[in-house]
């Protein structure tokens, strides 16, 4: 079943101010349940439409003091939210991003340091074991009774976000009618891509009694999803220029005997200067080069399961005691076919740039950047691409409190909770080769032991490198490629595809977990004033194992007594490696060295049924042979298969251990009133916090051989603290019975994404074939974590005014200030001191890295407006109709520009979101269409190194729409359709026309029953 929750621009309490310890003025249930129900003598809760829904809604926001948004389960279906973060995507000032067409990570007003609250309390779910930000991929949306977005927090609201924070709230039996409850839902799901139904179910089962309740909630999905790409791949960029002379060709002679493409430009004195490659008469240009174009098939399965379960028993009068458990386990895979149009020789460029554009920026060295729709290749690598990630993920979250309240002026909640999560992340990637593979070693021959064959050429009848000529045109946005005739027919027939390279690398094992304990309590002093206070201890500690999985070549192998007994260690196990290393090489009789990738050609009998011929989604892609990537499902058995002993050989520099301590104390003092006049409500505390810090970082050595990390050096740890001192400040003024006024202050701080205080430093190397005999060297690299970054810290004001134009009307407009003191910003710096695969430093190697940003600002204004034509007297037909809309503007500036000389906001932020429902009730049948527009976005800074060159994602439009009918007052039928426009995903750096690439989804379509008892 499909969860469509309402956005509810209120409070989550009616009865007491939002974010007062809701663990004392009520269960975290109640902040949802309370305000929408009608209770009779025994309870029980009446759930009605959308109508109703929206009053209710509306009333929440009028009687709250503290700046909340909510979306509430009593609209499960009307939407086709399949995550939490699909519903969450219609409050205003909340931002998320999609993956394979489904809500995924979440932002608040534009910024990631989001916090997540699972009833009150801080959540570990398992696409977040190392960071901050909110991904709810994993978590059946079915599993909630609703969600809070607390953007102005008070001292008693722990563990609060920078701009905000998401307290998910789980079904607790008390908040169901007396008695025995079951509901259950089963759907099937259709994608317009991948032409498949998906089942989907879901159900509850309660009992509600005198003194005791308990709850079941289970909830299960096998979806399969498009999730195709193409454009350039996420390799980085360079810029090549036009600069050369008379005994130096240039960049645009590569792959052309050592000619530039470009006609010759000279000075006044007749010597040459450069060579000008776009027609335009001069030679100072450059250009934007990529190292690879694609074109990728790629389908997203997600195996999702959650369950819920609740206990609830009044121990007598004065005593509640509570215990749940929320668990969630999701098996993903992604899984690609296509092809890797690229360079022989790391961002070279063996094109010309026949349709380009003068931006006016200059580059570093003083070159007119341009970009590049069109290229014109001398055909380089050609290769068939299969991958394949495996990705499973768990999470359990444990809450045990117990609620006391001996009298009507004082409460008090003593709870602790644990949670633990995991995400083990595999990759496998498989490559075939269309060239004859003469740009390698040996002319194009393997070099191999007698013992498994002797010598085999690589690809006999493939194509030569630069033989031929390919177009790609991003002039449209989207690649259009063009090749031959020859090579089109080549592509064809799978015998002329040679096994290039096997390879598993990048593998995330993560493990985290979290427990805290803390106290809270309440005093009501008089009717006008009632304090609050409490503590809280916690720790969390996360693990991040990341390996290559590494095969032994030639073990044993004595052809040359030079030989190790124990072979060598590859983790490139390619044709284009050859083991010739000093630090480890194996050699025949002669003394050369034996290529580590066996190549075999797409038609061996080892593929027999495995390769498949792919439809691609790029204009002018061949009818390509690919593996069929589910032939890769279990990376380590994949690598066996051809490379037996496979070995997961750590990453140091990408391994790591944190701890984070806290200890933090809060006071709080609400109270109403009159002032000028005005009614007023407002709450004042300070909230203090102390952090201990622990970090466990590796000690990186030499680098291997053959792609080898380097190795395990031993540990560096870092030991800090610090304390922050966090007031807050809400309060609301009644202008007159319509017309409420609302300001809000406050201090915030967040700690980092843990991989930003324990990643360490990772070189990324590529082949150079220009040499003999070929090396890997240092291309770039990425220092991800500094343990001595100071956390995110905000200081935050707000103010708002509502009108209420009738029970289910509301108009509303606000603005917001944050002045961001400390955050994390991306850097470039260039390292003397990084070698080459070889271990020889060669060169200086632009290097990513992290840096201390100070200064930054966020603000905006935030609107919506909630309408039911029956507050307007409309009855009838018409009068069943209603709109929700809202506006967002958020205005970053994070301090930097990019390259068009644009200020850069925070990365992940949209300036424009607007959010519009058009909605129907009546005669028992209900109907939403939803459209979410979101601006571009901010995706990173200094894209491949290159200060400036800013990433961005396009503009997105998404609709939606669902229609149910209630055959009976507990049986629905429904209909749901989501992404409706066929919405994409495109990508582009710094200039729409330097097209990016771009994440291709489909519409979904769902059909369902639900029934209650």
């Amino acid at each position: 079943m499909a969860m469509g929750l309402v956005a509810l621009p209120g409070a989550a309490l009616a009865q007491t101010p939002v974010g007062n310890t809701p663990d004392v003025n009520a269960t975290p249930q109640d902040a949802t349940a309370a305000p929408s129900q009608s209770a009779d003598a025994e309870g029980e809760i009446v759930i009605t439409g959308i109508r109703a829904s929206q009053a209710r809604a509306i009333e929440v926001k009028r009687n709250a003091d503290s700046v909340v948004e909510a979306i509430s389960a009593q609209d499960i279906g009307k939407l086709p939210d399949v995550t939490i973060s699909d519903s969450l995507q219609r409050i205003p000032g909340v931002q998320i991003r999609r993956d394979a067409g489904e809500g995924a990570a979440v932002n608040i007003r534009g910024l990631p340091q989001v916090t997540t609250l699972l009833n009150g309390e801080q959540f570990l779910g398992a696409n977040s074991v190392t960071s901050v930000q909110p991904n709810f991929t994993d978590i059946p949306s079915q599993l909630f009774s609703g969600a809070t977005v607390f953007k102005s927090p008070t001292a008693s609201l722990q563990q609060a976000g920078l701009s905000g924070t998401v307290d998910l709230l789980t079904r607790r039996p008390f908040d169901l009618k007396r008695g025995l409850t079951m509901s259950a839902a089963v759907e099937g799901q259709y994608g317009d891509k991948t032409k498949d139904w998906n089942p989907s179910a879901n159900g509850l089962i309660a009992y509600h009694g005198e003194r005791i309740g308990f709850l079941a909630s289970a909830a299960y999905s096998d979806l399969t999803l498009a999730n195709s790409f193409r454009g350039l791949q996420d390799y980085g960029v360079a810029l090549n220029n036009e600069g050369g002379s008379a005994t130096n060709p240039g960049a645009f002679a590569v792959g052309n005997n050592g000619v530039s493409r470009g006609a010759p430009v000279r000075n006044s004195a007749g010597t040459i200067i450069g060579y000008d490659v776009n027609g335009d008469g001069d030679a100072n240009d450059s250009f934007i080069t990529p190292q690879s174009h694609t074109a990728w098939n790629r389908i997203t399965s997600r195996q999702r399961f959650g369950a819920n379960a609740s206990l609830q028993i009044e121990l007598n009068d004065a005593l509640r005691l509570t215990a749940d458990g929320f668990y969630t386990r999701q098996t993903q895979y992604d899984r690609t076919a296509g092809f890797q149009f690229q360079n022989v020789d790391w961002l070279s460029s063996p094109f010309l740039p026949t349709k380009s554009r003068d931006t006016g920026a200059i580059d570093s060295n003083g070159y007119h950047i341009n970009t590049v729709q069109q290229y014109t290749y001398s055909l380089p690598s050609f290769d068939s691409y299969s991958e394949t990630f495996r990705t499973k993920s768990e999470s359990q979250n444990y809450n045990l409190q117990l609620d006391w309240k001996p009298s009507d002026t004082f409460k008090a909640t003593v709870r602790g909770i644990y949670g633990k999560a995991k995400r083990n992340r595999d990759q496998a990637y498989t490559q075939f080769s269309l060239t004859n593979g003469r740009q390698w070693a040996y002319n194009g021959v393997g070099n191999y032991p007698a013992s498994i064959g002797g010598d085999r050429t690589f690809n006999p009848t493939g194509y030569q490198i630069y033989s031929q000529t390919a177009t790609i045109d991003y002039s449209s946005g989207a690649p259009a490629f063009g090749f031959s005739p020859a090579f089109l027919a080549q592509a064809a027939d799978v015998s002329r595809y040679g096994l290039k390279t096997i390879s598993s690398e990048g593998n995330q094992y993560q493990n985290g977990d979290i427990w805290a304990l803390r106290g809270d309590a309440e005093w009501q002093a008089n009717d006008q004033v009632r304090l609050n206070f409490g503590g809280r201890y916690s720790e969390r500690s996360v693990d991040q194992f990341t390996f290559d999985r590494v095969s032994p070549f030639y073990a044993g192998n004595r052809d040359n007594a030079a030989n190790p007994a124990a072979g060598c260690l590859v983790k490139w196990k390619a044709f284009d490696v050859n083991l010739n290393d000093g630090k480890c090489a194996v050699l025949d009789a002669q003394g050369n060295a034996y290529t580590a990738g066996l190549t075999r050609q797409g038609n061996d009998q080892i593929f027999a049924g495995l390769m498949k011929q792919y439809g691609l989604p790029a204009a002018g892609s061949p009818a390509l042979w690919a593996l069929d990537p589910k032939a890769m499902d279990d990376s380590e058995a994949w690598q066996n298969k051809f490379y037996p002993g496979s070995q997961n050989l750590v990453n140091p520099a990408d391994s790591f251990t944190v701890n984070v301590r806290q200890i933090s104390g809060y006071g709080q003092v609400s109270g109403e009133g009159e002032l000028l006049g005005m009614a007023f409500r407002a709450n004042g505390g300070l909230q203090v916090v102390n952090t201990r810090l622990n970090v466990r970082q590796n000690i990186v050595g030499a680098p291997q051989p053959y792609g080898v990390s380097g190795v395990d050096a031993g540990d560096v740890v870092t030991k800090r603290q610090f304390t922050d001192f966090l007031p807050s400040i809400n309060i609301a003024f009644d202008v007159t019975d319509k017309l409420r006024a609302r300001a809000a202050f406050s201090k915030t701080m967040t700690v980092l994404d843990f991989l930003q205080w324990g990643g360490g430093l990772n070189v990324n190397y590529a082949i150079n074939t220009q040499v003999n005999p070929a090396r890997f060297e240092a291309r770039t690299a990425d220092s991800r974590g500094n343990p001595n970054l100071n956390p995110w810290r905000s200081t935050n004001a707000e103010a708002s005014l509502e009108y209420y134009t009738g029970r289910s009307s509301l108009v509303a407009i606000g603005a917001f200030y944050l002045a961001v003191d400390s955050f994390i910003t991306n850097s470039t710096e260039l390292r003397n001191d990084i070698p080459d695969n070889d271990g020889v430093i060669r060169r200086p190697v632009v290097t990513n890295t992290l840096a201390q940003g100070e200064g930054g600002t966020l603000k905006g204004i935030e609107a919506s407006a909630r309408q039911s034509l029956r507050d307007y007297g409309v009855n009838g037909f018409l009068g069943g109709f209603g709109v929700d809309a809202n506006y967002t503007l958020s205005l970053g500036d994070a301090g930097g520009v990019d390259l068009a000389g644009n200020k850069m906001p925070f990365q992940d932020n949209s300036k424009h979101q607007v959010n519009a429902a058009l909605w129907y009730e009546q005669y028992g049948f209900q109907a939403r269409v939803a459209y979410n527009y979101r601006s571009k976005r901010l995706v990173s800074s200094n894209y491949g190194g290159i200060s400036g060159l800013a990433q961005y994602q396009q503009p997105t439009n998404y609709l939606d729409a669902s229609l149910s009918y209630d055959v009976t007052p507990n049986f629905t039928i429904y209909g749901q359709a989501s992404n409706l426009t066929a919405e994409t995903e495109r990508y582009y750096l710094t200039w729409p026309d330097q097209v990016f690439n771009e994440n291709i989804y489909e519409r979904r379509f769902i059909a369902g029953v639900r029934a209650k008892f």
